[in-house]
């Protein structure tokens, strides 16, 4: 169960992925009245590391709750990534209780996991926090997001859940539907029957969940069925999808 007091702050937390690197961009999506966002360090390669730390200082200006996703349960990411402060990681492709074990213990300080130890890390305020309290309240703070994305991932969901230090388990429905022989439907009954699945074990276990869906539609099914993590767009989708709606209202007054 989620130790972190964000995740019960509010009944559903929306928020979509961020491509663009753009400090404005962070500060919009928080002014909009998003929950959070989510740099995209696994798809496209718009955000690299070096793009990380003005975006969270963004975030923490507004109010923004910034998160990560990686490309794996890659130590050198998440401990780079935590070191500078980030809200929390949302690590992809969990298939095994074994990968789940690495990533708790990557992310976690003792006697969760053995997260790597340096003090004098932003995260730490530079020393300026005592070793005592950042590391006492480093386990909290920071939020473990592990995402279930293929069939091996979800025949494992038991065991997954049950690795103490997950704060949510995320359904990517398009990789799951891939994996199912079902590319790109995601809404076929044999893929959102599965979701479902994977949602109503993990409530079994007090565990928060959370999927990725672009339509409002979505939106409506996934958090009746009590998904508390809505993944909702992307930020460069969302900009096109704006863009050609504005063109279109004015296209019949251009001839």
């Amino acid at each position: 169960m989620s130790q972190n007091s964000w995740i019960d702050s509010k009944k559903h937390l929306v928020g979509p992925f961020v491509r663009l690197a753009r400090p404005e961009i962070v500060e919009m999506l928080a002014m909009a009245g998003y929950d959070f966002g989510v740099l995209d360090l696994e798809h496209g390669g718009a955000v690299n590391m070096n793009d990380v730390y003005p975006l969270i200082l963004a975030a923490e200006n507004k109010g923004l709750k910034l998160l990560a996703r990686i490309p794996g349960v890659n130590e050198t990411y998440i401990k780079w990534l935590l070191d500078l402060g980030i809200g929390g990681l949302q690590i992809p492709h969990i298939k095994t209780k074994e990968d789940a074990q690495r990533a708790v213990e990557y992310s976690k300080f003792s006697p969760m996991g053995e997260r790597g130890l340096c003090r004098f890390v932003r995260a730490a305020e530079f020393s300026n926090i005592p070793k005592e309290e950042y590391i006492g309240g480093a386990n909290k703070k920071s939020i473990l997001i592990l995402q279930i994305e293929g069939v091996e991932g979800a025949k494992n969901i038991e065991e997954i859940s049950s690795v103490e230090g997950i704060d949510i388990i995320f359904v990517g429905p398009y990789d799951l539907s891939q994996s199912m022989g079902l590319t790109g439907q995601i809404w076929h009954p044999d893929v959102a029957n599965e979701v479902k699945r994977i949602i109503e074990i993990c409530k079994k276990k007090n565990i928060a969940t959370g999927v990725f869906t672009d339509t409002p539609e979505g939106i409506k099914h996934w958090s009746a069925l009590g998904v508390k993590y809505l993944n909702y767009r992307i930020d460069t989708e969302l900009f096109l999808s704006f863009a050609k709606n504005s063109k279109a209202e004015i296209q019949p007054f251009l001839g």
